[in-house]
């Protein structure tokens, strides 16, 4: 889960970033936080295409209102959870329009600050893997890997925005740990999810225009359990060669 928090007051965020803390503590939801001084910042991000699960946004910073932050990241299409924590309830009625999750006064009560993000997270998806990014850990719904192939020491998952990421486990591992009946292991070096697959012919053809081997030996078998899997699922085929 990524979490953004926008506040000028130092303090402040890192008081947030305890309770934070405090709040995952015995959850099994990996997280990451990110700190803003400037709303303008946090809105620049959110125009670069970084995602965010939660913002937490103070009202009263800088050349910006936090309400009017929150305005701008709607009409970017942001869709997650915002919180505001503030000092006054000028702009509580304010916050309905951008449909937030919370508006919570300071000095910041955990309570008030647990039950917001509790609305987020209970609907937060458990199918996630989590995978190390730099120094930090993310979790990638199971939606949103295209597939997973190794390559010598490592492994490299691929997200349908087009980022990959590196795994230092056996490929093998990594399947046990999905344990989901979309992944399918297509070849000895490739782990694919049938719901990104459009075309089945000697190879996985997908909807992202990247292309997983089939094990030539057990080619029809393989595809078979697409098949199945596909029909039982609903799914659309556009072309399954013979």
């Amino acid at each position: 889960m990524n979490i953004a928090i926008c506040d000028d007051n130092l303090l402040d965020r890192e008081l947030i970033i305890d309770l934070f803390e405090y709040y995952f503590l015995n959850k099994s939801i990996a997280y990451n936080i990110d700190q803003y001084e400037s709303g303008n910042n946090l809105i620049y991000e959110i125009e670069d295409g970084h995602p965010y699960d939660i913002i937490i946004l103070d009202i009263f910073m800088g050349k910006i209102l936090g309400i009017e932050v929150a305005k701008k990241l709607r009409q970017l299409k942001f869709n997650g959870g915002i919180i505001f924590l503030t000092a006054s309830s000028d702009f509580a009625v304010d916050s309905y329009d951008v449909n937030a999750d919370g508006y919570i006064l300071k000095p910041i009560s955990y309570d008030k600050l647990k039950n917001s993000i509790d609305r987020i997270t209970k609907n937060f998806s458990t199918s996630s893997y989590r995978v190390r990014h730099r120094s930090n850990f993310l979790l990638i719904p199971y939606s949103e890997i295209t597939y997973i192939e190794s390559n010598n020491s490592k492994c490299i998952l691929h997200r349908n925005n087009g980022e990959s990421y590196n795994i230092y486990k056996k490929l093998g591992e990594i399947e046990a740990e999905l344990n989901d009946s979309r992944f399918l292991r297509s070849h000895q070096s490739y782990l694919v999810n049938m719901d990104y697959i459009i075309e089945a012919g000697n190879q996985f053809h997908l909807s992202t225009g990247d292309s997983v081997l089939i094990r030539q030996r057990q080619l029809k078998d393989i595809r078979s359990i697409y098949l199945k899997y596909n029909e039982k699922h609903n799914s659309h085929i556009s072309s399954v060669s013979q």
